[in-house]
């Protein structure tokens, strides 16, 4: 019996997911790199018909469409076990500074700017997460 591998899609990588991929410059696929999801292609309202997803290679600089950010297929994505939350603290305050100084196409940018803040609220301690279902438990 012959098992299929089932083919990732667009809601395998919801917003603020840390990923691999290699972004395209001048035709080329370059190296692999790590890069976090922006979201659907077409803004939030797609994501149940989008087949692709924008990322953006922080490591590249500061968020511009074309350059640091990108439409990829979920196929050439591969998702971290690591998060905005427990990443490394020197790469998460240059994606804090970077998101500052950069733009994204239309609204794309606005859930990850979101997902940024929580991320610092946790990781500062004004929030925590709550580990059973991973929504937000605000301190008094």
């Amino acid at each position: 019996m012959l098992t299929t591998e089932q083919k990732p899609t667009v809601q395998d990588f919801p917003t603020a997911t840390l990923v691999l991929a290699g972004p395209w410059f001048r035709g080329r696929q370059l190296d692999t790199r790590p890069a976090v999801v922006v979201g659907p292609f077409g803004g939030p309202e797609f994501a149940g018909e989008a087949n692709m997803v924008v990322v953006w290679y922080f490591t590249l600089g500061a968020p511009e469409p074309g350059g640091s950010v990108q439409a990829m297929f979920p196929h050439e994505l591969t998702p971290l076990d690591d998060t905005l939350t427990t990443m490394n603290p020197d790469v998460f305050r240059d994606i804090v500074c970077a998101l500052r100084r950069g733009r994204f196409a239309y609204d794309d940018g606005d859930a990850l700017r979101a997902a940024v803040r929580q991320a610092w609220r946790e990781r500062t301690g004004l929030a925590d997460a709550d580990p059973a279902t991973g929504h937000t438990l605000h301190r008094s």
